[in-house]
């Protein structure tokens, strides 16, 4: 048997929780990724938010693309992910509520590819490629 005392109380922000929620399952509590489920976001997820065409890629994957979740709180998890998982401060136009709502309503099912080809085209382009390609041989049989 568990006791909670009623005054404990999480410190978890609304976006934190939404994360949780949400992400946590496929991406770690830590967006340390699952080989061969999803790939790592903490450190890719800056980079995704540096250019128009990967922020697009980002709204339209079918986790975010479909999440029940509205348009201003994916907005605020976006911006909370690039915060608090990016290990060096980008410096990032934030996700805004209406960008949300005018991209996601086509999610990408090709994701892959896009994906590839984004990484060819991102700041740290390298680096990234790496760690794709160690989620891909993490996820090999």
């Amino acid at each position: 048997m568990v006791a909670i005392d009623p005054r404990f109380s999480w410190s978890l922000s609304k976006e934190e929780e939404l994360y949780w929620l949400h992400c946590s399952g496929c991406h770690g509590l830590k967006g340390e990724g699952v080989a061969g489920v999803s790939p790592r976001i903490n450190e890719t997820i800056g980079y995704f938010a540096s250019t128009e065409k990967a922020r697009k890629y980002i709204i339209k994957l079918p986790g975010v693309a479909l999440s029940p979740m509205s348009d201003e709180e994916l907005a605020d998890l976006l911006n909370w992910m690039v915060d608090s998982f990016s290990p060096q401060k980008f410096p990032f136009k934030k996700f805004t509520k209406e960008e949300i709502a005018r991209q996601r309503t086509e999610p990408l099912w090709e994701i892959e590819k896009e994906r590839l080809s984004l990484l060819k085209t991102l700041p740290q382009k390298e680096a990234l490629s790496r760690s794709w390609k160690k989620f891909r041989l993490d996820s090999s049989p």
